[in-house]
């Protein structure tokens, strides 16, 4: 009996060990080159809390790579199977003759907010209720303070300056300032008169009276509300193996922006437990309600939202490259196709 019941462990126990190895095998590694941990990059940061990855068969491995043109160099080089950047660089990259093509709309909407100092809003006598022809004409000799000279957020700030009538070279000046606490820093010492910064900095900034949201560019600016601002950025051409890879982990972003959606408390209770304990957690869960319109349509890319792209992207005075229409890029700049792979389940 004793020598039956000791047979009977050992199968188990090999049973188990072959159960293990091969749940180990299942999971396939997928590598994702983030430029920056900004918060508008909420869909993975809910995906990696919540396990989302895991459960669709995949083990995240997430590089912060400090920067959009590092993220796509990583891309382009092998080191990661996705790029999570900005639109408007991988444009300027593939007007270079990158070979990437975007694949899913992480943030569809821009998430930037101009807020202002006390001293503005006194000096101007503009009042974020004023129509957005007159709040933009108060910024004529406005200091604006960004994270990084070159970056989308100087971009965007001088494209507002365009949009007012005011000349975005000379009549805004654009100040390189730090890090989001160093923005509410230079609003209160009055070295700057405003940043242009994603949530939840203008809701930190409004809480503690540095600042007021004078500009919310998907608010104000109706195309904006429906672009592919954030993106997932695949290296073409895309083999059936990592096509594979890249529905997957569409499905796990998918899944947890729309969690995010329905529980946006939890989602981000989860997101500031695991990976930023120092942080207000109501700061996140004020964001995630903020940005949660640019994640309810699951990624999806069309004529339209790249046609919001384009747009913007030349009045920026970017470099796209060749002229193209959405429609003659599809397949080529841009691809549906791995979103519909995902929604199909």
């Amino acid at each position: 009996m004793y020598k039956y019941r000791k047979n009977i462990v050992a199968a188990a126990l090999g049973a188990f060990a072959l159960f293990v190895t091969g749940a180990a095998q299942a999971q396939q590694p997928v590598r994702i080159g983030q430029a920056i941990t900004g918060m508008s990059f909420f869909p993975i940061w809910a995906a990696r809390a919540l396990g989302s990855f895991e459960a669709q068969g995949l083990t995240p491995a997430v590089s912060i790579t400090g920067g959009d043109p590092t993220a796509l160099a990583a891309l382009d080089a092998g080191d990661v199977d996705l790029a999570a950047v900005g639109s408007e660089a991988m444009l300027r990259a593939t007007a270079k003759g990158q070979p990437f093509q975007i694949v899913y709309s992480l943030m569809s909407q821009v998430t930037l907010q101009l807020v202002v100092s006390p001293a503005f809003l006194q000096k101007t006598g503009a009042k974020p209720t004023d129509p957005i022809e007159k709040r933009l004409a108060a910024l004529k000799g406005a200091v604006i303070g960004v994270s990084a000279i070159g970056g989308i957020e100087e971009s965007l700030a001088r494209w507002l300056a365009f949009k007012g009538g005011l000349n975005p070279k000379t009549d805004v000046t654009i100040v390189q300032v730090g890090g989001p606490p160093a923005h509410r820093m230079a609003l209160e010492n009055k070295t700057i008169d405003a940043f242009i910064l994603s949530p939840p900095e203008p809701y930190l900034a409004e809480k503690s009276g540095a600042g007021t949201v004078f500009i919310k560019l998907s608010d104000d600016f109706p195309q904006l509300a429906r672009i592919p601002y954030l993106i997932f950025v695949a290296k073409k051409p895309v083999d059936p193996k990592t096509s594979d890879l890249i529905v997957k982990a569409i499905r796990a972003v998918q899944s947890a922006s729309a969690e995010a959606i329905a529980k946006p408390d939890a989602v981000g209770g989860a997101i500031a437990t695991k990976f930023f304990p120092k942080a207000d957690p109501d700061a996140i869960v004020a964001a995630l309600k903020a940005m949660d319109p640019g994640v309810a349509e699951a990624g999806k890319l069309d004529a339209g939202n790249i046609q919001n792209l384009l747009t913007l992207s030349k009045e920026m005075g970017a470099d796209s490259g060749k002229e193209s229409s959405p429609k003659a890029s599809e397949g080529d700049l841009w691809s549906n196709a791995f979103v519909e792979k995902a929604l199909a389940k």
